[in-house]
């Protein structure tokens, strides 16, 4: 069994002032909820977006998402498994502050990772004991200085605080024709909050007069040593009685538990984030988001997950892209829109209990209103198509059948210039 889950609320993209074109200053909010199309694949609930850094002036946004996919599918037995995603909420924030024209600092708050997923009853992933359930949150706090050589390019870089916690369970019982488990058995991990620090570095090149804008953002891989208690009870078969015939009583749950310490590496990842003026007439703004994640590199494998399974129990075939592509048009100084459309190809099969879908197409729109010079609300939706397919693992063979899936995004966003 291998934990996987995706969605990410996209980042809201930047329009930039400048003496030709009138495009807003505060952000267009695009929100994408895109478990890999909106680019989100893994267990990606955020782009880790660096747009507040270039804010013009002093800045400060606070941004909430309410993210709600849908994904059934058909356990191994024939039972319906009913959606086993959960709807999240994405709270976030951010500062910049210019202490010259030429340089800036910013600290951004969001959640880049999580999982929210759990089994409802009535199918194999579930017993007596419990259900098949990932609830795994992280919090990033990143500090962001940089500043300008020459006219044009921007160098920046800092490190973003990032904690990480979270419990995962998997239930399994027996009686499939297909080969399963020979014993009931309820496996647990509980994980302490952990901190670590990841580096963040980046370049962008300016032309204002056109409101172009590329940025080339790498932030390394975030490692933890998780100290986590896992624990395994097994439901034994009836003991046979004196004469070989009569059943004995049978034996009631018998727990295994292990405590220690499991390397977690959050993948490193590239963003790419270009946007440029298309038309000064009709105030358009075309905008690309591109983000590979280094996916084929996280592994998660307590020993006793893996030693049970015989695989780990979080693992990735290939590597995260997903692209985004938006236009954004100002209809007047006061009201701005966008629309985006979005791909991201998946980690590749096979699929996983936790987070069972492969590539994700994606459709947002959004709009924005200034309520004053410096202050604007924003406020979008997205909605999303996930590729479901078979889940195989390694002891038991295919164990499931994901049927396609949808999901859709709500969220909103105050910016203040100051």
């Amino acid at each position: 069994m291998s934990a996987q889950l995706f969605l990410g609320l996209n980042n809201f993209a930047t329009f930039s002032r400048s003496s030709h074109y009138l495009l807003t200053t505060g952000t267009l909010t695009a929100l994408s909820l895109a478990i890999s199309s909106a680019h989100a694949a893994g267990i990606e609930y955020s782009k880790q977006s660096v747009a507040p850094f270039f804010e013009p002036g002093n800045y400060a946004e606070l941004s909430y998402g309410y993210v709600d996919p849908k994904i059934e599918g058909t356990d191994a037995a024939g039972n319906k498994i009913g959606d086993m995603m959960d709807s999240f909420d994405l709270p976030g924030a951010a500062i910049k502050i210019a202490p010259t024209a030429n340089t800036a600092l910013a600290v951004i708050y969001e959640q880049p990772f999580g999982v929210d997923t759990e089994y409802p009853a009535g199918n194999i992933f579930n017993n007596r004991m419990g259900t098949t359930e990932a609830r795994v949150e992280t919090n990033g706090i990143t500090l962001l200085g940089g500043g300008k050589i020459g006219n044009n390019v921007w160098l920046y870089g800092g490190l973003e605080y990032q904690t990480l916690k979270g419990n995962i369970t998997g239930a399994q019982p027996v009686g499939l024709a297909t080969p399963v488990a020979e014993v009931p058995t309820y496996y647990t991990l509980d994980f302490e909050k952990e901190n670590t620090l990841v580096p963040v570095i980046g370049m962008a090149y300016e032309k204002p007069e056109i409101a172009l804008r590329a940025a080339l953002t790498y932030r390394a891989p975030a490692k933890y040593q998780v100290t986590g208690v896992e624990n395994l009870q097994v439901i034994l078969p009836p003991i046979a009685g004196g004469d070989g015939v009569t059943p004995g009583p049978a034996t009631d749950e018998v727990p295994l538990p292990l405590a220690g310490k499991t390397e977690v590496k959050m993948p490193q990842s590239v963003n790419l984030d270009f946007q440029t003026g298309l038309s000064e007439k009709y105030q358009l703004l075309g905008m690309v988001n591109a983000r590979w994640v280094d996916w084929s590199d996280f592994n998660v494998a307590p020993p006793l997950a893996t030693l049970s399974t015989q695989e780990p129990l979080a693992a990735y075939k290939k590597d995260g892209y997903a692209v985004e592509v938006a236009l954004g048009k100002q209809f007047n100084p006061k009201v701005s829109g966008e629309v985006r459309v979005g791909y991201d190809h998946g980690t590749g099969a096979p699929l996983s209990l936790l987070g069972p879908y492969d590539s994700i197409k994606s459709l947002g729109l959004s709009a924005q209103y200034k309520l004053t010079e410096q202050l604007s609300v924003a406020a979008g939706g997205q909605y999303m198509w996930f590729e479901g397919g078979p889940v195989d693992t390694k002891v038991d063979g295919r164990v499931a059948n994901i049927d396609d899936g949808t999901g859709y995004a709500l969220g909103m966003k105050l910016g203040y210039h100051f």
